[in-house]
């Protein structure tokens, strides 16, 4: 095995691993409008680890708040994952639940 074929097999590897990840989860209810899990969000959606870490970091910091606009909360996580922008309401509520959720992030939404 040449050394391009092993890179070929090790991200084929890899989109295998994902895509069961996603089979998987899909099967036990996830999806990008009600997951149940951040990583598996991220990994659906392409984020990477740091946008997973850095959308954590800022909806705690953000908890300190007494309460927020549910907009101003998109603006800021946006402000630091651009891609975000794109994401439907229904996602970004999504993602929002779930990041609260698991983290056990206490953040006092209004519409």
């Amino acid at each position: 095995m040449n050394i391009n074929d092993y890179i070929l097999s090790k991200v084929e590897n890899h989109m295998l691993l994902e895509a069961s990840i996603i089979d998987l989860a899909t099967f036990l209810g996830h999806s990008v409008q009600k997951p149940i899990s951040s990583h598996v969000f991220c990994l659906e959606l392409g984020l990477t680890i740091e946008d997973h870490d850095k959308i954590m970091g800022r909806l705690s910091f953000l908890s300190d708040k007494a309460s927020l606009n549910i907009n101003d909360v998109r603006k800021e996580l946006s402000k630091i994952v651009p891609e975000i922008t794109n994401f439907s309401d229904d996602v970004f509520n999504g993602m929002l639940r779930i990041f609260l959720k698991q983290f056990d992030i206490s953040l006092d939404l209004t519409e």
